[in-house]
């Protein structure tokens, strides 16, 4: 290839490059999108033990590239044992993401919940009804 089709071609890849990364990362590029400054969780329901809340918004997720499963790595957490009716609300940080578990630590006995997510309190993003014992409920939440 002579070197002025080779140059074309380069430009050519460069310019397609540019516009799909313009295309596919527009919240990156369009600063007028308002981004949620916090989240408000809120669980209802019975619990006979106060339910472990575990929220932050500096974490890592890490995919296996065995399997491809993924796994959120906590950097910094607050933990909160709380009894139900539950209403925290919690700072989505400098990136705008949030990484919200409520678990009920006890194998013995039995919590019936209903865990919501609300962004700035009035987009809800999450809605999950469980039964739980010795398990949790888990939403992280990342602007892109």
């Amino acid at each position: 290839m002579t070197p002025e089709p080779a140059r074309r071609a380069v430009a050519l890849m460069v310019t397609l490059i540019v516009s799909t990364l313009a295309a596919g990362c527009d919240s990156l590029l369009d600063t007028s999108r308002d981004l949620a400054e916090e989240a408000q969780v809120l669980v209802t329901g019975t619990s006979p033990v106060p339910l472990r809340v575990i929220l932050s918004n500096n974490f890592t997720n890490i995919q296996n590239p065995d399997d491809g499963t993924i796994t959120t790595q906590l950097i910094i957490a607050d933990t909160f044992d709380l009894t139900l009716p539950i209403d925290h609300r919690y700072s989505l940080g400098n990136n705008a993401r949030i990484f919200v578990r409520v678990w009920q630590p006890d194998s013995a006995q039995t919590a019936d919940v209903l865990m919501r997510v609300l962004l700035d309190g009035e987009r809800e993003v999450y809605e999950q009804r469980a039964t739980l014992r010795d398990a949790y409920l888990e939403y992280t939440f990342t602007y892109f």
